[in-house]
C-alpha cells in the first residue's frame, strides 16, 4: 500500500475520532442551552455547520486511503444520518414525535463514529496493510 493510502488511513482515522468529540461538544451546547441559557441553543446551532463537514471529508478520504467498501458505507451512512438529523431538528411542533428522534440520532452518530474509528482496518499492523 502507497504511503498516500497510509496516510490517508491515519487521516480518515482522526477525522472519526474528530467527529465522535464534536459530537459529544454538540450535546454539551445542547445541554448548556437546556440547563443554563437558551442563548447558548445559537451555539448549539453554529456548531452543527462544522459537523455536517466532517462525514464528508471522511467519505472523500476513503477513497484515498483505499478503505474497504463497507468503511465507505459507513462514512457514507454518517452524512445521511447527519442529513436526517438536520431534517428533525427542523420540523415543526406537529410532528414533535418525530423531531424527538433528533437526540437518538446524535446517539447513533456518536456509537458509529466510534465504532469507525476503532476498525481494526485503520489500524497501523501489518496485517491492516495487505
Amino acid at each position: 500500500m502507497s504511503k498516500l493510502a497510509l496516510g490517508a488511513r491515519s487521516v480518515f482515522k482522526a477525522l472519526a475520532w474528530i467527529f465522535a468529540l464534536c459530537i459529544l461538544i454538540q450535546v454539551f451546547l445542547a445541554g448548556l442551552a437546556l440547563f443554563w441559557n437558551s442563548d447558548q441553543w445559537s451555539s448549539h446551532t453554529g456548531f452543527s455547520r462544522l459537523l455536517m463537514i466532517l462525514p464528508v471529508l471522511m467519505f472523500m478520504v476513503s477513497f484515498i486511503a483505499r478503505l474497504p467498501n463497507s468503511l465507505r458505507l459507513r462514512s457514507a451512512g454518517l452524512i445521511g444520518l447527519v442529513i436526517l438529523i438536520a431534517v428533525c431538528a427542523n420540523l415543526p411542533s406537529g410532528v414533535g414525535y418525530l423531531a424527538a428522534l433528533h437526540p437518538v440520532i446524535a446517539i447513533a452518530l456518536f456509537l458509529e463514529a466510534m465504532s469507525i474509528a476503532r476498525t481494526r482496518a485503520l489500524s497501523n499492523t501489518e496485517e491492516a496493510r495487505s
